[in-house]
């Protein structure tokens, strides 16, 4: 399952204490303007604008607040505006997920999922609203409340799925749930509509977050029994257009955004099979079968190239570079080999469950705790390196300007020059359980944890 992994959504405005929230136009005027937020970033792709960071925040220097998590969920937390967005469940029971060493002792993981069932009670997915500036909770909303149709993996959780945001609102999707609803910044509903709810693989869960461009919502729907894609309109909650892949299979990766050289493109992956999508139609512009896709992680871009793979316990893909400008099915004819409009392979290279990031000249793949650089234009590994002092990793990277933001499951981080060389340039630590990415914006950094919310900044 992939938080990918999470960060974007919407637009805010805080009045100056104890005065009440004005309203989602007003509140929308501390954001940029055109301001979008998504998982993995403004983006998407996990490459975020150089800003000011702390480089030591060891056992809670730095943290300015913190605050209980108010719901169970992997979703990343978003910024927008002066405004933080925390997507979660609720319901009778502990819901907290467990981090990996207890999650691999489930039957689940060896794939067996016979005896695991749905709660017996209702859920309830919420939606909050928190103020960047000291972490108290200035709305809360109910997305919907429903029993859950399938069980999940101990280690995932009930809102996986990170909300994207853009200057009209905030877009939630529930998996679990079938539900995706948008919300204005000051809480109000704007509208919701129903998705299919998907049948995992083993039980592990969802975790495809939605993907805003042009004023579309997209969400992937990949399941065992059926697999497609859906386009809605931002503004009314209308649906545009759907794809139906024709090859059936769990996929928890998301949607990308990838705005290349040529055009604009929607990255749709899982499995062995690939498909980019015009996101004002949902036409099919490529296609490749035959490839160890990205499933559990997300492919990443730049401009140049579309980067993407997949790695599990068992098997070990390739990572695959794709030039900008493909058209058709481009498979090849044998798994796992060299297609066309394919730059550059490099074996057995595939990313796990963290998402890659590119800079545009390096590619960054995390597998574990260990970190491995690219050449973004020949694929030649240029490092590859056990990060000193981290464990697991589930949190994608983040490029923070020049820097990478890395963060295992036990709350210990680290700042890596973004070169050819490894170079640790700054080091944090906090207590808790952490597979959500991070958020960073203004120079401040954003934590989600089992159990809190933290935020750090010099």
């Amino acid at each position: 399952m992939v938080r990918t992994g999470l960060l974007p959504l919407v637009s805010g405005l805080l009045l100056v204490s104890g005065l009440l929230l004005v309203s989602g136009l007003l509140l929308a005027g501390l954001a940029a303007a055109g301001e979008t937020m998504q998982c993995r970033g403004e983006s998407g792709n996990g490459v975020l604008p150089a800003q000011a960071v702390r480089a030591d925040w060891e056992n809670g220097a730095g943290v300015v607040w913190k605050v209980p998590n108010p719901a169970a969920g992997w979703a990343q937390p978003i910024v927008h505006g002066q405004q933080l967005y925390i997507a979660g469940a609720v319901g009778e029971g502990d819901l907290k997920p467990s981090n990996f060493a207890d999650g691999v002792k489930s039957p689940q993981s060896m794939g067996v999922s016979l005896f695991a069932k749905p709660p017996k009670t209702p859920l309830t997915w919420k939606l909050y609203c928190l103020s960047v500036q000291d972490g108290r909770t200035l709305w809360e909303r109910e997305i919907i409340q429903k029993k859950a149709s399938y069980p999940i993996h101990p280690s995932n959780s009930w809102q996986t799925e990170t909300p994207a945001a853009d200057d009209a609102g905030v877009y939630v999707f529930c998996g679990a749930a079938g539900t995706l609803t948008a919300f204005g910044h000051d809480g109000s509903q704007k509208w919701q509509q129903q998705t299919e709810i998907c049948r995992t693989n083993n039980g592990f869960g969802t975790g495809s977050s939605p993907a805003l461009v042009d004023g579309r919502v997209i969400v992937q729907l990949y399941g065992e029994e059926s697999a497609v894609v859906r386009c809605f309109d931002a503004a009314s909650g209308r649906p545009l257009w759907a794809f139906e892949r024709p090859d059936k299979g769990t996929s928890w990766s998301s949607p990308l955004v990838w705005r290349n050289k040529v055009r604009t493109e929607i990255v749709c992956s899982g499995g062995d099979r690939l498909d980019a999508l015009d996101p004002a139609t949902g036409g099919v512009l490529w296609t490749v079968r035959r490839v160890k896709a990205a499933t559990a992680c997300s492919p990443c871009c730049d401009s140049e190239r579309l980067y993407f793979g997949g790695s599990d316990p068992f098997s070990k893909g390739p990572l695959f570079a794709v030039k900008a400008g493909a058209s058709g099915d481009v498979s090849p004819e044998k798994s796992n080999q060299k297609f066309a409009q394919c730059d550059w392979l490099s074996e057995r290279q595939g990313p796990g469950m963290a998402s890659p990031v590119s800079s545009g000249k390096y590619v960054y793949t995390n597998d574990n705790n260990i970190l491995k650089c690219f050449d973004a234009a020949t694929g030649e590994r240029l490092y590859q390196t056990r990060i000193p002092g981290l464990d697991m990793l589930a949190a994608s990277p983040l490029l923070i300007g020049d820097r990478l933001l890395l963060l295992d499951e036990n709350g210990k981080g680290c700042l890596v020059n973004a070169g050819a060389e490894f170079q640790v340039v700054g080091r944090g630590s906090l207590p808790d359980t952490f597979w959500a990415t991070p958020a960073v914006k203004d120079g401040a950094m954003y934590f989600r944890g089992v159990e809190g919310i933290y935020c750090v900044r010099k």
